[in-house]
């Protein structure tokens, strides 16, 4: 396969970290997720509980899916359902736990409508082949403050609590998802590795993730693991070290052919995102005791979990991080054989902005 324009594994997701914003959980933040979309400023209001609901004629049954549910990313979809912010657009709001490797087939039989993920390489390689999925927002950063990525267990570290990239040799490895080798965040692992000269073929690769991989990392079932938000929170505190910090985020939410068979429902699903993103989730929003304990309940997560400063830092306007994606395909297939495409994808493939857009109107 040819392979495409030549960029270093290690800048992939070279994208300047933000900081945290000041203020509660109903305040929007001044600024917004690591990286602006190719689309044209929002129009109409801009803070909390806009835009303001719009109800369909009818109520809709709108099928979602998670990979899970506790991941703290995923708040939008988890919070407008708690929030009761769907039902403010009539709309029968259905979530499902579906493995992202298993998403694209539902997703084009129109089995799920939307759907929260980070992009992979079998969504991108459906995409190609002309699938009817495009990426219709999303943008959710973190600060400084932020400790996810891959950790190693804590019994294999050394006495003086050191590990390096050779230490993984013959190790079982988990990119974080059921996707394994086409998550993007294989691309951060196989840059570390690179660093002694290995590849990701000399590690094995299990999927698993989220409360899943932290259990096989305490069990000693996986060595190291891609953990995100809140879970990390609980391997740091177990002893498990982080030897992989991740500094950009390319979590974003898929829509299926709801997007041009129903476009009224497509942009009632996006008012619903936006206006959580806007109202709940701006600021230090685990500061607000009601969102907090919303999303202890959404998410199954522990009160430990959620204590503490918000990392997560979610884009008010919802703009699905376009820029983030072409070096991602791009290490792919420095890879190699991981991708059935010869060259990015273009924005158009990708990303249709028109129903938040359409949402955002005045």
């Amino acid at each position: 396969m040819r392979r495409l324009a030549a960029m270093s594994i290690v800048a992939v997701f070279a994208v300047p970290l933000l900081t945290a914003c000041g203020g509660d959980g109903a305040t929007p933040a001044s600024n917004s997720a690591t990286t602006q979309p190719a689309s044209a400023p929002s129009p109409g209001p801009t803070g909390p509980n806009t835009p303001a609901p719009k109800p369909l004629p009818s109520e809709v049954t709108v099928n979602a899916s998670l990979p899970f549910r506790n991941i703290e990313a995923y708040a939008p979809l988890l919070l407008a359902e708690y929030f009761g912010e769907f039902k403010k657009e009539n709309i029968k709001i259905n979530i499902q736990l579906v493995q992202t490797n298993n998403l694209v087939v539902l997703m084009q039989k129109g089995d799920i409508d939307v759907a929260p993920a980070a992009p992979s390489a079998g969504l991108f390689n459906a995409i190609a082949g002309g699938a009817d999925i495009k990426g219709i927002g999303g943008g959710v950063g973190w600060s400084p403050a932020n400790h996810q990525g891959y950790y190693v267990r804590k019994s294999l570290l050394k006495p003086d609590g050191t590990f390096s990239a050779c230490d993984l040799k013959g190790k079982k490895v988990s990119t974080g998802s059921a996707t394994g080798l086409g998550s993007p965040a294989v691309v951060e692992l196989a840059a570390y590795l690179k660093t002694c000269n290995l590849t990701v073929k000399d590690v094995t690769i299990v999927p698993l993730g989220g409360a899943d991989l932290l259990a096989g990392l305490d069990s000693g079932a996986v060595d190291a693991g891609n953990l995100s938000d809140p879970v990390w929170t609980t391997a740091e505190t177990s002893g498990h070290k982080l030897i992989i910090p991740f500094t950009a985020s390319i979590t974003s939410y898929w829509m299926g052919k709801i997007r041009t068979e129903k476009p009224d429902v497509a942009a009632a699903i996006l008012r619903a995102l936006v206006r959580t993103s806007r109202t709940y989730l701006q600021g230090d929003y685990r500061s607000n005791p009601e969102v907090k304990q919303g999303l202890i309940k959404a998410m199954g997560a522990t009160e430990a979990q959620l204590t503490g400063p918000s990392s997560l830092i979610f884009d008010p306007d919802f703009k699905f991080p376009i820029q983030n994606i072409a070096p991602i395909e791009t290490a792919w297939a420095e890879i190699g054989g991981i991708v059935n495409f010869n060259k990015p994808l273009s924005d158009s493939q990708l990303f249709d902005d028109g129903p938040r857009t359409t949402a955002l109107a005045a």
